[in-house]
């Protein structure tokens, strides 16, 4: 073989190695852009099992844990659980001031007040709240939270989620 023919030999030798290389890096950033994979069946029965063993005790975790498995449920195509009573009171739990005011009261005295100087009729006239005013409002704050927690978190992120450690362990 001549000298020229080997450099060219090399030469293509290492062209097919930085193509192999491009292809497996397109490979790579192909599967990132179509979104997170579900998670292999046992791993999945790993941690169901798991949360049943060790249920979330503190409103943060559970909060947390729900959220996890309403990401879960949209990065597969299906959509977000909704609230219930026990998300509702996590909620209302795991959002609070440094001096301990729940966000939820905040966020509805201040609508709450917001319609009054609209001139919106919250209060009889006694200056007693409307029966279920404030449980219409709270819900619909707790909803805005859940929301943002959810889908609108994995909107932003692209589609991706982080389950903390403590989550994961079998």
């Amino acid at each position: 073989m001549t000298p020229e023919l080997e450099y060219l030999a090399i030469k293509l030798e290492e062209v097919t190695r930085r193509l192999d290389s491009a292809e497996a890096r397109v490979d790579r950033l192909s599967a990132r852009l179509a979104g997170p994979q579900p998670l292999p069946p046992a791993y999945d029965e790993a941690a169901k099992r798991h949360a049943a063993e060790h249920p979330p005790t503190e409103a943060r975790d559970l909060l947390h844990l729900a959220a996890i498995q309403a990401w879960q449920a949209l990065a597969s195509g299906q959509p977000a659980p909704g609230l219930d009573p026990d998300l509702e009171q996590a909620i209302y739990e795991a959002f609070v001031t440094r001096d301990g005011h729940a966000q939820v009261d905040l966020l509805c005295e201040d609508w709450l007040e917001v319609a009054r100087q609209c001139g919106i009729a919250v209060d009889d006239g006694h200056g007693n709240l409307l029966p279920d005013v404030l449980d219409a409002i709270s819900h619909t704050v707790s909803a805005a939270i859940w929301y943002g927690l959810t889908t609108g978190y994995l909107t932003m992120t692209g589609g991706s989620y982080h389950i903390p450690r403590k989550f994961l362990a079998a």
